[in-house]
C-alpha cells in the first residue's frame, strides 16, 4: 500500500504557493497516496481536476472559529479513510497546531513560501516558533530564507533547502501567434521586455515602469502579466510617464509559457521574493533575466553569467542593465544559454520532486 501524504494549504488562489504544491502533487501522486485539505479559491479548479481525495475547510482569515474545528474534523475524516503517514503543510505555520492536536505522532513537514509586506519579519519569527514546536522538518525554497530562519532561531537540524522547480514547457507556436495578435505584439520588429507577477507593492512594478520610461526606442514593448490590487494605479502611472502605448497589461493568464516565449528579456523588479517560479520558468525557456538583489533572486540569476542583478528600488540601474541587453544581441544569447543550463542544474521540477520524495521517505522511516 502506498504511503499516505496529507497536503494542507491555507488558500487555493493563483500564486506561487499553489503552483508549487500543485507541481508536487502532480509529480508524486503515482508514488504516494495524496490527500488535500484546502479552502476554496480561484485556483481550486486545477486541484479539483486531480484524482486525489480532497476536502475543504473555511479559510481561517475569514472565520477562524469556524475554520479551526472544520480543519480538525476533516483531518480526522481523512485519517479514518487511510492512516496518514506524513503531513505537508504549506505557507501557514499556524495550521500545524490543528495537525498536532489530531495526529501527535505523525511527522509534519512545513514549507515556508516567503512572507511579504510590513509584517514579514514577524511572520518569519512566528514560523520559527511554530516550527520549533510542531514541525519535524522545514523546507526553505532558497538559501536566503534558510539563513533568515536559522538566524531567528529555527533549529538548523530541521532545515532543508529545496529550490522551487518548474517543468520545461511544451510550447505551441500557434498559441503564441494568437497572443501576439491579442496584445498587438510584433516579435520580429520589437524588443519585448516582460514580467509575470502579482500586481502589488512587493513586486516593485512601479520601479520597472520608471526604468522603462528611461529607455529609448519606439520598437520597445513592456508586457506585464498578472492581476492584483495595483492594476488601476499602475496603468495610470504608465500613462503619466508617457509609456502607456508601449506597456501591455495582460491580466492573469493560464497560458503564461506561450506568452513568455515572446519575451526577449525577463525582468523581476521585486522588493521581496523567495524563489520565484516565474524566474525559473523564464530560465527554462532560455531567457536572459534582470532581477533585484532580494531573497533568492540572486541565487537563481547568476550576475553577469545568466543575467544582471541590480539593487531594488533603483530604476536608473535597472534601466541601464536593460539598455545593455537591448543593444547587445550576443550578450542576450549568452545569458540565455547559460541561464537554461543553470535551470537544468538547479531549478527543474525533476530535481525538486526527487529531493522532496527523499525527504518524505526519510521522515516516514524515522
Amino acid at each position: 500500500m502506498k504511503k499516505h501524504i496529507l497536503f494542507i494549504l491555507p488558500y487555493l488562489n493563483q500564486g506561487g504557493t499553489e503552483k508549487q504544491a500543485l507541481s508536487l502533487i502532480e509529480g508524486l501522486q503515482d508514488r504516494y497516496k495524496i490527500s488535500l485539505l484546502a479552502p476554496d479559491g480561484k485556483g481550486a479548479p486545477k486541484f479539483r481536476a486531480l484524482p486525489i481525495s480532497q476536502r475543504e475547510y473555511t479559510k481561517w482569515e475569514i472565520n477562524v472559529f469556524k475554520g479551526f474545528p472544520e480543519l480538525i474534523a476533516r483531518i480526522k475524516e481523512i485519517q479514518r479513510e487511510q492512516a496518514i503517514n506524513l503531513v505537508h503543510v504549506h505557507g501557514a505555520h499556524e495550521l500545524m497546531l490543528a495537525v498536532y492536536l489530531v495526529l501527535k505522532k505523525v511527522p509534519v513537514l512545513y514549507t515556508v513560501h516567503g512572507f511579504h509586506g510590513l509584517g514579514a519579519k514577524f511572520s518569519y519569527q512566528m514560523s520559527c516558533w511554530f516550527s520549533n514546536w510542531f514541525a519535524d522538518r522545514v523546507i526553505c525554497v532558497c538559501e536566503a530564507e534558510y539563513n533568515l530562519l536559522r538566524d531567528v532561531g529555527l533549529s538548523e537540524k530541521k532545515l532543508h533547502l529545496i529550490y522551487n522547480g518548474v517543468k520545461e514547457p511544451i510550447l505551441d507556436s500557434d498559441k503564441s501567434l494568437e497572443l501576439t495578435k491579442k496584445f498587438q505584439l510584433d516579435p520580429t520588429n520589437q524588443i519585448i521586455l516582460g514580467t509575470a507577477a502579482r500586481l502589488d507593492k512587493a513586486k516593485g512594478l512601479t520601479y520597472l515602469l520608471q526604468a522603462f520610461a528611461k529607455l529609448q526606442g519606439e520598437n520597445l514593448r513592456l508586457v506585464i502579466a498578472g492581476n492584483g490590487d495595483l492594476e488601476a494605479s499602475l496603468k495610470q502611472e504608465a500613462q503619466a510617464l508617457g509609456i502607456g502605448d508601449r506597456v501591455i497589461f495582460t491580466g492573469y493568464l493560464d497560458d503564461l509559457p506561450n506568452l513568455m516565449q515572446l519575451f526577449d528579456i525577463f525582468v523581476l523588479p521585486s522588493l521581496q521574493e523567495a524563489c520565484s517560479l516565474a524566474c525559473a520558468e523564464a530560465m527554462s525557456q532560455g531567457k536572459p533575466v534582470v532581477g533585484t538583489r532580494v531573497g533568492g533572486i540572486a541565487e537563481q540569476v547568476s550576475d553577469r553569467h545568466t543575467g544582471f542583478i541590480v539593487m531594488p528600488r533603483d530604476p536608473d540601474s535597472l534601466a541601464a542593465k536593460l539598455a545593455e541587453l537591448i543593444v547587445d544581441h550576443d550578450l542576450r544569447d549568452r545569458f540565455a544559454k547559460d541561464g537554461y543550463s543553470r535551470y537544468r542544474q538547479l531549478f527543474s521540477s525533476e530535481i525538486m520532486l526527487e529531493k522532496t520524495a527523499q525527504l518524505y521517505d526519510q521522515m516516514i522511516a524515522t
